[in-house]
């Protein structure tokens, strides 16, 4: 029988550039990953959906639901902090292995109840309404850019 497990290693940023970063599979102690160090946070994350009409994506994480972290999810909700999730599958030792998925959300959002609390992640574009956050692109938001506006077929 296979053991195929995930985790999640998240990073928040806020407005002042000051990041926080978490991860939801070693319970002991600080998992150091690409040079930086991340915590234990017990959360459940829920990859990208697509609304029916394909004009809006979103995700969700589900932490226990507490003063610190509702406080803390509603700063992130009201300041729009910038939030990137990298699903790994991780070996049997828990060490990282294949990237999954590498995200880029905005905190939009949240619900609680006395158990847990979702802090909703949307798309820092908006379809809909053609707005977008004022940012610029730069090759660290994107990766390459193109040069020239030339298209070519494979």
């Amino acid at each position: 029988m296979s053991l195929f497990i995930i985790g999640n290693f998240i990073t928040f940023t806020d407005p002042n550039g000051t990041t926080t970063r978490w991860q939801n599979f070693f319970a002991e102690g600080t998992v150091m990953f690409n040079g930086q160090n991340y915590q234990l946070l017990p959360f459940m994350y829920q990859g990208a959906q697509k609304n029916k009409g394909g004009d809006s994506i979103s995700s969700q994480l589900t932490l226990p639901a507490n003063a610190l972290t509702l406080n803390w999810i509603q700063d992130a909700v009201n300041n729009n902090w910038l939030v990137e999730v990298e699903t790994y599958q991780l070996t049997e030792s828990y060490a990282p292995g294949l990237l999954l998925g590498h995200e880029y959300w905005i905190a939009i959002g949240l619900g609680y109840t006395t158990s847990a609390v979702e802090l909703q992640l949307g798309s820092a574009l908006d379809a809909v309404g053609a707005q977008a956050p004022n940012a610029r692109i730069t090759h660290e938001r994107v990766g390459a850019l193109p040069s020239t506006g030339a298209i070519r077929s494979g």
